[in-house]
């Protein structure tokens, strides 16, 4: 039995994150991580001089995200790479710019919205950010904008917005997650970002500062099981032996931690909320380029399949060799889907039969490419069923000295802002609870 001050299981964003800052605080900081490597969801490999997100990965608002945040704290300056570029509609094997990017449309640049459509659309939006957007975590979009999405190109431009936070169904969506993030988007000149040379960059920074302050990372570890006793975490059991936690913080999936820890531990309302917690699924392929299939900058987008696409190696070379190109993309799933063979099958044909018509050539030039089927790609999609409101606090209920983080947690943002931000806040919880001081 080994004694330990603060034990993370996971080395995702929001571990490498809590852990990060915990040690640096002074804290005593050990994670264990179940796989070979740490970054979790926003692992990076490389292959052939090609560097490799997890499937389509940004980070959200730049030098305004959690990740700036952390990393600020850490002494560290990154090079965010904003993209603020026009993104583009895809419809059939046409291409069309979607208002609101930064970049003029070259005249002979198809328009597929007109005047009307996006001010039916913008007019709503605006009334909505004059509101709190607790109002309406559970409200839908199709609540809100009513009659109006029986207009063909208002639904595509609500699909597209939806898209923003990883939901293009207006009936699903919540309007007050979606309000929330427009704001913070709208402050931070900017809705998403790469971090230039990869997640990598973060996630090594992380590594870096935990072990220089004398944590430790423990890859190839499994929690098997936690014991609780009289409110509190008294052991965990690991492939690597048994650990006493003067507390711990999960951040792995939460299906997998009622598991871990056993359901009658916790309130019923909680248990529910953990049970029904739905995450946004799919199926994600890259593709090494041996020359450049195309100079476009921004999001691909095909909202009604929920295709999305880009090539990364455009706004930042370093992702790929010199004259060749990264291309990535993603259909979304639902959960169901991702559970059927035969349905994962049929999303990479149409992703491949989309990619074709837009690109004629776009296969005759694939070096390699790699195929990823991710039953979670978000911990939970925002929908009105699991908003910030319904989504587990960071605080486990009844057992003092157990937190939780990741991107399925009840903090503000989307994505991997949700994983980082928590990690933020259950550092300051935790510094609390034993009593150490935030620098």
């Amino acid at each position: 039995m080994e004694k330990k001050q603060v034990v993370i299981i996971g080395a995702g964003l929001a571990g490498l994150s809590a852990g990060a800052l915990l040690a640096r605080k002074g804290f005593q900081v050990f994670i264990m991580e179940e796989s070979g490597g740490a970054g979790g969801r926003a692992r990076v490999m490389e292959k052939d001089g090609f560097v490799l997100e997890y499937g389509v990965h940004s980070f959200r608002y730049a030098d305004k995200s959690s990740a700036a945040k952390v990393m600020a704290e850490l002494g560290l300056t990154p090079e965010w790479l904003r993209e603020d570029h026009r993104g583009w509609l895809i419809r059939g094997k046409d291409l069309f710019p979607i208002p609101g990017g930064k970049e003029p449309v070259p005249e002979e640049v198809k328009k597929y919205f007109h005047r009307e459509e996006i001010t039916v659309v913008k007019e709503a939006l605006e009334k909505l950010a004059l509101q709190a957007p607790e109002k309406f975590y559970h409200k839908s979009l199709s609540d809100l904008m009513g009659d109006a999405l029986k207009d063909e190109k208002v639904m595509l431009m609500t699909r597209l917005i939806g898209l923003q936070v990883m939901e293009s169904d207006p009936a699903r969506i919540s309007t007050g997650e979606l309000v929330a993030h427009l704001r913070r988007a709208y402050d931070a000149g900017v809705g998403s970002a790469q971090l230039k040379g990869s997640s990598r960059v973060f996630i090594d920074k992380m590594v870096s500062a935990i072990a220089e302050a004398g944590g430790e990372l423990k890859l190839g570890c499994r929690a098997l099981a936690l014991e609780i006793e009289n409110g509190r975490v008294k052991t965990i059991d690991s492939s690597e032996g048994q650990f006493e936690p003067e507390v711990l913080v999960y951040t792995g999936p939460m299906a997998y931690f009622l598991q871990l820890a056993g359901p009658s531990h916790f309130p019923e309302k909680f248990v529910k909320k953990v049970k029904r917690l739905e995450p946004v699924s799919g199926v994600a392929i890259d593709f090494a380029l041996r020359e450049k299939a195309s100079e476009l900058k921004g999001w691909l987008i095909e909202p009604e399949l929920g295709i999305m696409g880009k090539f990364p190696s455009n706004l930042d070379p370093g992702l790929a060799p010199a004259g060749k190109q990264l291309s990535s993309w993603l259909i979304t799933l639902s959960p169901d889907q991702m559970a059927d063979p035969e349905a994962v099958r049929a999303g990479i044909h149409k992703l491949r039969g989309q990619i074709k018509k837009i690109f004629p050539d776009f296969f005759a030039l694939v070096e390699w490419e790699r195929i990823l089927a991710l039953p979670i790609i978000d911990g939970a999609a925002l929908t009105t069923r699991q908003s910030l409101v319904d989504r587990p606090s960071v605080e486990a209920p009844q057992v003092e000295n157990l937190f939780l983080a990741g991107d399925s947690v009840a903090v503000p943002g989307a994505s991997g802002e949700i994983a980082v931000a928590s990690g933020i806040k259950v550092s300051e919880k935790i510094a609390g609870y034993l009593g150490g001081k935030l620098l």
